[in-house]
This record gives C-alpha cells, structure tokens and sequence, in this order.
C-alpha cells in the first residue's frame, strides 16, 4: 500500500507550514499615518504627470539588393538603393505641464527626433508633436496627439525656494521608469562649467540624478515643480545635479508655444570684461565695463553710458561679460532690469525696459557688431545673399570678409534672403555667437562672431 506513507508525509508536510504560519504572522499591508510622509503623498500625486520621452531619428537605410540581380559581394547593388527609416537616439523624461497635453523637457532629448513617442506611467504609449525648442536654455516643448485630459503637475516658483528644503526628482534614469529620489536643494543661483560653455542660474540638488532623468521634474516637498532636471556635473554626479529653474523654463515655454520661438528682451548696451584685480578670487572681478550703446536703444534712453561698469544685475553680483549677456538674453519682452552701476565715484542704479527684438534691429545689431551689411542679389539659380559693404575695423574686416562675399548659411541654417538671415540670426543671438558660412568664388569657410 505505497499511497499511503506518501499521504502521511504531505499531512506533516502542511501541518509544518501551518506551524511556520503561526510563528511568522501575516504582516499589516494598509500603511500607517508615519509611513503617508510628505514625499509618498508629493509622489502619490504628480507621478501620473512624469513621462519617458523617446526621439526617433530619421536615417536612410541601403535596401540589399533583389534575388537575381547585380549584386556585389555583400548582397548590394553597385548603386544602391535606399528607403527612409527611423531609429530611436535618445531616451529622457519629460514632465506634463497642462492638462491639455503640452510636455515639457530638454532640448537635448529631442533636438535629433524626427518623431516623438511618450510613454505614461499607466503603460500607454502616445504620439507627440514638437512645439518648439530653445537650444540655449535646453528646453524643449511637446504637444501629446490626444483629446482626453491629462494628469498635469501643479507648478510652484524658483523664487523664494530655500537651501536645504527637501526636494523630489522623477524619472528614467537607464530606462527605469518614474524612478523616485530625494534630496536637499543644495543651492541657487548656480553657474557651472559644461565643456567650454558657462551654464548660468541654475538649482543645485543632492537628489540623484542619472542619464535618463533628463528633462524630468524636480519638485519641492508638496510636489509642485520648481525645476527641469537637466545635467550633472561630469560623468557621475556624484550627489551634484542642476535644474533650470521653473521661473525661466514657464517663460521660455510661453514663448514657444504661443511664438514658436523665444522671443528676447533687448536693451542695447554691449560689454567687456574687467581685467582681474591682482589677488582677487575668480567671479570677483567686481563687474564688467560698457564698451558701447546703440543709438536710440533702451539702455541710452534710460542712461547707461560707454565706460559704465556694471556691478550687478537684478541684485545679482556678475563673474563676468558672459554671464551679463546671458542675464539680458533671458529678459523678457516688455520686462525691466535692474542695473547697479559705477560712473566714476558715483553709483547709481538704473532700471531699463526692454524692447522686442525685432527682425530689423537683429540686421542692425549685426552690422554694429559684426560690421557687415548685407543685400540680396540675383544668380544663377535665384537670390543669393551678398555682402554689400565691410566697415572698415570691425570684426568681419578683421577676419578679411570682402563686399561680393556670399553667405550660404547662419548657424547651420541655409539663407538666401535678408529675411531669413534675419531670422537665423535672431535665434543665434540668444547663443551668443553668430556662425557664417561664407563663400568666395568656389571656396568657402565657417567664420564665428560674438554677439552679445
């Protein structure tokens, strides 16, 4: 009867686990008042708000060759054949900003995708339309394809945050979808350097930040977002992360989607750097020096001058020329700035509106700065953009650009009409620097200019 020891064995067997039951009790699942802290219910609330961001690139692909015909040795025509494909470059966060869809997050996500897919923290997948991007402030706005509303994050203000207040950072870091870390706001007003580039006024956190939460929100204890998660410092943070503060990124974002593009405030005063004092600590150059006014422009109706030194901005103490470009480039249309001067002995403080950037004042801004003006001429093929006349110590005679010159291209964008060099250049200014291609008779050279 060999059934039967089997069938005694398995009695003990379930009497041992209903043993183990009663020594190991069944845990409690419903959390308790203590464990519902501010960060599970911040999370609990805007997580449905954070999206995984994919761009797909648009590449050609060679088509291999068809049974029976000439092929060579691996399989392709001698003159090949292709077709248009995509493939997927990158992969970030984003963050929903509105019920209606609009996303925002880092220019750097996007800025090679021909086409945008969206994934919701519910396991959807949804089609997304590029708005707009501003590569200068690596922001970047998306619009989701559907009609339904969305879970939007509740948006706070840059200003008036505090160092050490705790702050939550959401994302997908390595393809970890709504990863949740926590930190400190570690500082404010932070200028850091990326490559050869100064990064100004951003936030710094602790909260760990990875490849993937690019574009993700940094929110503060009650999850409203205070900033746009957007580098680290090297190649590991290290607990050292920064984030463009909400105060910029809404305006930018405003800009791009009621515009298309960022539309900057201009006052027209240009400066220099100060030569550093001797013993002094590096960002105390103690202001930077006015080296020129354009006539008519905000800054001469309000008072500036040449020879001014400009000591801060918005109260904020200045490192340098870059830092007072930058400061002025993130003026809005129609907003005021603060300028704490010294004229000699005398400080003042000046407060200057400022004034759109209009197409004309951007050809205007170059022929000041640069010292080219421009005209179109007719050519074989349709209108070409030809230089019209140097002036004569600037910096475009410097470089020995010549009147008959061409210029092919502004930043990398094709031009041909004063049009649209208005509108390259217009878009290059918030860079800072105005790249031309240049052509004389069949050669033809990549020239950069400042242009603050």
């Amino acid at each position: 009867m060999p059934a039967r020891p089997l069938l005694a064995a398995a009695c003990l067997l379930a009497a041992g686990a209903a043993s183990a039951r009663e020594v190991i009790p069944r845990g409690e699942a419903t959390p308790t008042a203590n464990r519902r802290t501010p960060v599970v219910m911040a999370v609990e609330r805007i997580r449905g708000a954070v999206v995984n961001v994919s761009a797909e690139e648009l590449v050609r692909i060679r088509v291999p060759s068809r049974p029976g015909g000439d092929a060579d040795v691996f399989g392709f025509f001698e003159h090949p054949r292709y077709r248009k494909g995509y493939a997927v470059t990158s992969l970030g966060s984003g963050v929903i900003v509105s019920p209606d869809g609009y996303v925002l997050t880092n220019n750097h996500v996007v800025e090679r995708g021909a086409r945008f897919r969206v994934g919701m923290v519910d396991g959807r997948e949804l089609i997304a339309k590029l708005i707009g991007t501003d590569p200068s402030s690596d922001l970047a706005v998306l619009k989701l394809v559907t009609h339904e509303r969305l879970p939007a994050v509740p948006i706070g203000r840059s200003e008036g945050l505090l160092i050490g207040e705790t702050v939550i950072a959401i994302g997908n870091p390595f393809g970890l979808a709504n990863t949740v870390t926590t930190g400190v706001l570690s500082a404010l007003h932070r200028n850091f350097k990326a490559g050869n580039r100064t990064l100004f006024d951003f936030i710094q956190t602790d909260a760990s930040i990875n490849p993937g939460n690019s574009g993700g929100p940094l929110l503060d204890i009650e999850g409203r977002l205070i900033g746009i998660n957007t580098a680290i410092l090297g190649d590991r943070s290290a607990g050292i992360g920064f984030a463009i503060p909400i105060d910029r990124a809404r305006r930018i974002a405003a800009d791009l989607i009621d515009h298309g593009e960022v539309r900057e405030g201009y006052l027209g005063a240009s400066v220099t750097d100060l030569p550093p004092r001797e013993g002094a600590m590096p960002g105390t150059s103690g202001g930077v020096q006015v080296t020129g006014v354009d006539p008519g422009s905000p800054a001469e109706r309000f008072g500036v001058r040449r020879g001014d030194l400009v000591e801060a901005v918005d109260g904020v103490v200045l490192e340098g020329a870059e830092e007072f470009r930058f400061r002025l480039r993130d003026l809005p249309v129609g907003g005021h700035v603060r300028l704490d001067l010294r004229r000699g002995q005398q400080k003042l403080v000046l407060t200057v509106p400022a004034v759109e950037l209009t197409p004309q004042r951007v050809e205007q801004l170059v022929q000041r700065r640069v010292g080219l003006a421009l005209e179109e001429a007719r050519a074989t093929g349709g209108v070409v953009l030809a230089v019209r006349a140097v002036t004569r110590g600037t910096p475009a005679a410097k470089v020995g650009i010549q009147k008959g010159d061409l210029v092919r291209e502004v930043n990398g964008v094709e031009v041909s009409t004063l049009d649209e060099f208005r509108r390259a250049a217009g878009g290059a200014r918030r860079s800072g620097q105005l790249v031309l291609l240049v052509q004389r008779g069949y050669a033809g050279e990549r020239i950069a200019f400042d242009l603050d």
